[in-house]
């Protein structure tokens, strides 16, 4: 009824002697359940600060320890940033303390919708060994919906409602002058949207000889009297909803020709066609 269990993440400052401290506290020798999570996220912010990631009684054994109570009771990732080399630090070092300090909140806001998820994907590489189909693998039929197709880790439990989980993609067709002698950008072309459905049965290798995963696929609408390039990008969320990832990262996207699909007809249809 306090509150303390919507927070699943914390962060508390002390000094000094410049370390990260993660639970327990109150016992030598002992690990949490998520021992391997607590160290992955302290030896993030230990590299930040360029500070020393260590269990909290492995510096001195505690009893009433806050990060071991709000841990232990309510199971936040709680953190004791230990700053600065003195209790009473000479007022010209508190810039240089600052400084180096700025980003361990920014860092813990960035995963406190789940701590534990974000560990597990990042101490598995499984971001960077998930894979959207490139240009070259992409088959393209011969009439029909354009399949968009991902391989994705097992761990990795896709949230499938559209808004998180997706195929973004606009068709478009460059005119003249943009095909002979301007950049080929089309910033007034929107984008649309299409879901993902799992590919029941069927596995997919990953990246990095990592194995297999299992595969989604994003059935892409292009009329088969279009042609042009269509541009596409992908961006996928875990059912925790603790991140949502771009592929490719940083904006960018695909492009594949698409070429004209449909039936000429007759040849005089032909011939007026063209």
């Amino acid at each position: 009824g306090d509150g303390a269990s919507d927070y699943k993440a914390t962060l508390t400052y002390h000094s000094y002697s410049e370390l990260v401290l993660y639970p327990w506290g109150h016992c030598t020798g002992c690990q949490t359940t998520d021992h391997d999570q607590l160290v992955y996220h302290g030896d993030q912010m230990a590299e930040m600060t360029d500070y020393t990631n260590m269990q909290s009684s492995d510096l001195y054994p505690t009893t009433g320890d806050f990060c071991d109570w709000h841990y232990g009771v309510h199971g936040s990732y709680c953190y004791t940033m230990e700053i600065g080399t003195a209790f009473h630090q000479h007022e010209d070092d508190i810039d240089h303390i600052a400084v180096r300090n700025n980003g361990i909140a920014f860092y813990m806001a960035k995963i406190a919708d789940n701590p534990r998820e974000r560990a597990d994907l990042a101490m598995e590489n499984v971001v960077r060994n998930q894979i959207l189909e490139s240009p070259s693998q992409l088959n393209v039929p011969a009439s029909g919906n354009v399949p968009i197709s991902m391989c994705l880790d097992n761990s990795f439990s896709i949230d499938l409602e559209m808004r998180n989980s997706h195929v973004m993609y606009r068709m478009v067709k460059p005119s003249r002058q943009q095909s002979d002698y301007g950049p080929k950008e089309w910033y007034t072309e929107s984008w649309s949207m299409s879901g993902f459905s799992v590919a029941k049965g069927e596995t997919c290798d990953l990246l990095n000889e990592s194995g297999q995963g299992y595969k989604v696929v994003a059935n892409i609408p292009v009329e088969d009297d279009e042609s042009g390039y269509l541009h596409y990008k992908a961006m996928v969320s875990t059912l925790g909803g603790t991140q949502k990832i771009e592929y490719p990262p940083n904006s960018q996207y695909h492009e594949i020709k698409i070429d004209y699909r449909a039936p000429y007809g007759t040849i005089f249809g032909s011939m007026v066609l063209f």
